[in-house]
Protein backbone atom coordinates (compact mmCIF):
# COMPACT_ATOMS: atom_id res chain seq x y z
CA UNK A 1 0.00 0.00 0.00
CA UNK A 2 3.03 1.89 0.99
CA UNK A 3 4.28 1.65 -2.34
CA UNK A 4 1.28 3.21 -4.12
CA UNK A 5 1.14 6.03 -1.50
CA UNK A 6 4.50 7.84 -2.21
CA UNK A 7 4.43 7.68 -5.59
CA UNK A 8 1.14 9.10 -5.49
CA UNK A 9 2.00 12.08 -2.90
CA UNK A 10 4.89 12.78 -5.56
CA UNK A 11 2.66 13.07 -8.43
CA UNK A 12 0.21 15.17 -6.24
CA UNK A 13 3.16 17.71 -5.92
CA UNK A 14 4.27 17.70 -8.98
CA UNK A 15 0.91 18.70 -10.78
CA UNK A 16 0.64 21.23 -8.02
CA UNK A 17 3.73 22.68 -8.97
CA UNK A 18 3.27 22.69 -12.69
CA UNK A 19 -0.31 24.65 -11.94
CA UNK A 20 1.83 27.03 -10.10
CA UNK A 21 4.80 27.92 -11.98
CA UNK A 22 1.95 27.91 -14.83
CA UNK A 23 0.04 30.23 -12.73
CA UNK A 24 3.17 32.73 -11.98
CA UNK A 25 3.90 32.38 -16.00
CA UNK A 26 0.39 34.11 -16.54
CA UNK A 27 0.82 36.51 -14.02
CA UNK A 28 4.19 37.42 -15.58
CA UNK A 29 3.03 37.80 -18.86
CA UNK A 30 0.17 39.57 -17.94
CA UNK A 31 2.33 42.21 -15.73
CA UNK A 32 4.71 42.69 -18.63
CA UNK A 33 1.79 43.34 -21.26
CA UNK A 34 0.30 46.10 -18.82
CA UNK A 35 3.84 47.70 -18.30
CA UNK A 36 4.57 47.76 -22.42
CA UNK A 37 0.86 49.40 -22.57
CA UNK A 38 2.04 51.89 -19.76
CA UNK A 39 5.12 52.78 -21.35
CA UNK A 40 3.33 53.20 -24.71
CA UNK A 41 0.86 55.45 -22.95
CA UNK A 42 3.93 57.81 -20.72
CA UNK A 43 6.19 57.77 -24.40
CA UNK A 44 3.31 59.43 -25.78
CA UNK A 45 2.93 62.21 -22.84
CA UNK A 46 6.27 62.79 -22.29
CA UNK A 47 6.94 66.51 -23.81
CA UNK A 48 8.80 68.50 -21.94
CA UNK A 49 9.26 71.86 -23.75
CA UNK A 50 12.31 74.82 -22.65
CA UNK A 51 11.58 78.50 -23.56
CA UNK A 52 13.63 80.91 -25.91
CA UNK A 53 15.46 82.52 -23.73
CA UNK A 54 16.67 86.53 -23.69
CA UNK A 55 20.12 86.63 -24.97
CA UNK A 56 21.14 88.03 -21.35
CA UNK A 57 19.05 85.10 -20.07
CA UNK A 58 21.25 82.80 -22.06
CA UNK A 59 24.18 84.28 -21.11
CA UNK A 60 23.61 83.31 -17.41
CA UNK A 61 22.03 80.30 -17.74
CA UNK A 62 25.04 79.20 -19.83
CA UNK A 63 27.22 79.44 -17.01
CA UNK A 64 24.61 77.95 -14.28
CA UNK A 65 25.80 74.12 -14.77
CA UNK A 66 23.14 73.03 -12.41
CA UNK A 67 20.09 74.52 -14.79
CA UNK A 68 22.40 73.34 -18.13
CA UNK A 69 22.60 69.56 -16.70
CA UNK A 70 18.68 69.76 -15.19
CA UNK A 71 17.71 70.90 -18.86
CA UNK A 72 19.92 67.99 -20.47
CA UNK A 73 18.64 65.59 -18.59
CA UNK A 74 14.62 66.67 -18.50
CA UNK A 75 15.02 66.77 -22.83
CA UNK A 76 16.55 63.35 -23.32
CA UNK A 77 13.51 60.99 -23.69
CA UNK A 78 13.83 57.41 -22.32
CA UNK A 79 13.18 54.88 -25.45
CA UNK A 80 13.19 51.70 -23.92
CA UNK A 81 11.75 50.36 -21.17
CA UNK A 82 8.70 51.41 -18.04
CA UNK A 83 12.14 50.94 -15.65
CA UNK A 84 13.77 53.42 -18.39
CA UNK A 85 11.39 56.42 -17.31
CA UNK A 86 11.58 55.80 -13.57
CA UNK A 87 14.97 56.05 -13.74
CA UNK A 88 15.30 59.32 -15.75
CA UNK A 89 12.55 61.14 -13.52
CA UNK A 90 15.13 60.15 -10.68
CA UNK A 91 17.99 61.79 -12.25
CA UNK A 92 15.94 64.56 -13.15
CA UNK A 93 14.83 64.73 -9.48
CA UNK A 94 17.98 65.18 -8.45
CA UNK A 95 19.12 67.40 -10.92
CA UNK A 96 16.07 69.86 -9.91
CA UNK A 97 17.40 69.51 -6.38
CA UNK A 98 20.79 71.03 -6.99
CA UNK A 99 18.88 74.31 -8.10
CA UNK A 100 17.91 76.23 -5.42
CA UNK A 101 21.64 75.81 -3.49
CA UNK A 102 23.41 77.01 -6.57
CA UNK A 103 21.70 79.73 -7.98
CA UNK A 104 23.48 82.87 -9.52
CA UNK A 105 23.41 86.53 -7.53
CA UNK A 106 21.07 87.50 -9.96
CA UNK A 107 18.61 85.40 -9.75
CA UNK A 108 18.43 84.70 -6.00
CA UNK A 109 15.25 86.52 -5.49
CA UNK A 110 12.44 85.17 -3.56
CA UNK A 111 9.93 84.86 -6.52
CA UNK A 112 12.52 82.75 -8.65
CA UNK A 113 13.30 80.54 -5.84
CA UNK A 114 9.37 79.89 -5.26
CA UNK A 115 9.01 78.61 -8.88
CA UNK A 116 12.04 76.46 -8.19
CA UNK A 117 10.38 74.96 -4.99
CA UNK A 118 7.59 74.13 -7.28
CA UNK A 119 8.96 72.84 -10.09
CA UNK A 120 10.84 70.60 -7.70
CA UNK A 121 7.44 69.53 -6.08
CA UNK A 122 6.31 68.28 -9.40
CA UNK A 123 9.15 66.68 -10.51
CA UNK A 124 8.97 64.64 -6.90
CA UNK A 125 5.37 64.16 -7.78
CA UNK A 126 6.19 62.47 -11.08
CA UNK A 127 9.06 60.55 -9.84
CA UNK A 128 6.73 59.06 -6.96
CA UNK A 129 4.20 57.67 -9.09
CA UNK A 130 6.24 56.30 -11.81
CA UNK A 131 7.87 54.28 -9.01
CA UNK A 132 3.96 53.39 -7.66
CA UNK A 133 3.05 49.32 -8.48
CA UNK A 134 0.11 51.09 -10.77
CA UNK A 135 1.05 54.36 -11.95
CA UNK A 136 -2.10 56.43 -12.42
CA UNK A 137 -1.24 57.81 -15.88
CA UNK A 138 -4.27 60.16 -15.62
CA UNK A 139 -1.91 61.97 -13.06
CA UNK A 140 0.87 61.62 -14.68
CA UNK A 141 -1.05 63.09 -18.38
CA UNK A 142 -1.80 66.25 -16.03
CA UNK A 143 1.41 66.78 -14.26
CA UNK A 144 4.01 67.00 -17.34
CA UNK A 145 2.25 70.03 -18.65
CA UNK A 146 2.33 71.36 -14.88
CA UNK A 147 5.56 71.07 -15.21
CA UNK A 148 6.24 72.95 -18.62
CA UNK A 149 4.67 75.91 -17.25
CA UNK A 150 6.25 75.64 -13.85
CA UNK A 151 9.67 75.93 -16.47
CA UNK A 152 7.94 78.86 -18.59
CA UNK A 153 6.81 80.92 -15.34
CA UNK A 154 10.85 80.52 -14.69
CA UNK A 155 11.67 81.67 -17.88
CA UNK A 156 9.48 84.66 -17.72
CA UNK A 157 10.62 85.72 -14.52
CA UNK A 158 14.10 85.94 -16.13
CA UNK A 159 13.09 87.89 -18.98
CA UNK A 160 11.29 90.30 -16.18
CA UNK A 161 14.36 90.74 -13.87
CA UNK A 162 16.14 91.78 -17.67
CA UNK A 163 13.63 94.44 -18.53
CA UNK A 164 13.33 95.91 -15.39
CA UNK A 165 16.97 96.08 -15.53
CA UNK A 166 17.30 97.85 -18.54
CA UNK A 167 14.60 100.47 -17.46
CA UNK A 168 16.12 104.03 -17.15
CA UNK A 169 16.07 105.17 -13.72
CA UNK A 170 14.39 109.16 -13.32
CA UNK A 171 16.35 111.98 -12.73
CA UNK A 172 16.73 112.08 -8.77
CA UNK A 173 15.49 108.47 -8.12
CA UNK A 174 19.23 107.38 -7.39
CA UNK A 175 18.72 110.42 -4.35
CA UNK A 176 15.37 109.43 -3.50
CA UNK A 177 16.10 105.83 -2.71
CA UNK A 178 19.66 106.50 -0.86
CA UNK A 179 17.37 109.04 1.02
CA UNK A 180 14.85 106.38 2.40
CA UNK A 181 17.83 103.70 2.40
CA UNK A 182 18.33 104.37 6.24
CA UNK A 183 21.32 102.10 7.47
CA UNK A 184 22.90 103.96 4.47
CA UNK A 185 21.93 108.07 6.29
CA UNK A 186 23.14 106.82 9.11
CA UNK A 187 26.25 108.11 10.51
CA UNK A 188 27.59 106.49 13.71
CA UNK A 189 30.50 109.44 14.26
CA UNK A 190 27.39 112.04 14.64
CA UNK A 191 25.10 109.70 16.69
CA UNK A 192 27.50 109.10 19.21
CA UNK A 193 28.98 112.73 20.14
CA UNK A 194 25.04 113.54 20.02
CA UNK A 195 24.64 110.83 22.70
CA UNK A 196 28.20 111.72 24.59
CA UNK A 197 26.93 115.74 24.21
CA UNK A 198 23.11 114.39 25.90
CA UNK A 199 25.23 112.51 28.47
CA UNK A 200 27.07 115.54 30.01
CA UNK A 201 23.63 117.77 30.37
CA UNK A 202 22.19 115.23 32.15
Amino acid sequence: MIRFIVPFIFFVFAVSSCQNDAQQQLDAQKIAQKNEAVFKNISKMWQFNVPNARPEVTTTLNTWNAWRQFEIELLQKPKSTLSAFQLKTKNIASKADALAQTIPLEYNKPQILSRIAALNTKIKSLEMYLYLNIIPEQKVARLIPEINEEIKGLYSQWDEIIIKKAIPKEIGEDVMLQALDTTRNARPDLMKQKMELSDKNK
